[in-house]
């Protein structure tokens, strides 16, 4: 799967697909991923909204029915390149799909191309305990196949990546329509 997938960004990359910015060094497709006719996009979107199906009961709290409208978009990230903060404003749910994670994080650079989701809370630092992690950022080591999903509301970032490889994701964005409790 993640080999299609990887051939499939890369082809869409190299064939002159503007850049749709947000990435500084590096490149994002456009928010149409569900529309690429690619081998293993259809397994992505069952994917992904068999995560929705899981993590929505837990944030309505219980059962409940609703549709899903799904987009995304592709990034790629080479030595130095990053992606900016950002939000996903209008959806309810942001997953991340690492394709291709790279190369390993090495001493000298830790957190490269490693996500990074702020906590709003940032206040809550200034008085939480020393190991209290309320307020300060969630970093999330990437591996290929990984699926990782968190509220819209929350901003995300990539740490530089400085790997000599691709580092390939597929950002994808959930819209909850029609949410009604059972």
């Amino acid at each position: 799967l993640n080999d299609a997938l990887k051939a499939a960004v890369l082809t869409r990359e190299a064939s002159g697909e503007p850049n749709a910015g947000g990435v500084i060094g590096g490149w994002r497709s456009g928010g149409n991923l569900f529309d690429w006719q690619d081998k293993g996009i259809d397994t992505i979107r069952q994917t992904a909204l068999g995560a929705v199906q899981t993590v929505v009961p837990q944030i309505a709290g219980g059962d409940c029915t609703f549709n899903a409208r799904l987009s995304g978009s592709a990034t790629v990230l080479r030595y130095g390149a990053y992606e900016k903060s950002h939000l996903k404003p209008g959806h309810h749910l942001t997953m991340i799909y690492t394709v291709e994670a790279g190369d390993t994080p090495n001493a000298d650079a830790p957190e490269s191309g490693t996500i990074e989701i702020d906590d709003p809370r940032g206040a809550a630092s200034l008085a939480g305990l020393p190991i209290d992690p309320v307020g300060s950022p969630m970093l999330v080591a990437p591996k290929n196949g990984q699926l990782t999903v968190f509220p819209s509301w929350l901003t995300f970032r990539t740490n530089p990546y400085y790997g000599d490889g691709e580092r390939v994701t597929l950002i994808i964005s959930a819209e909850i329509l029609n949410l009604k409790r059972s």
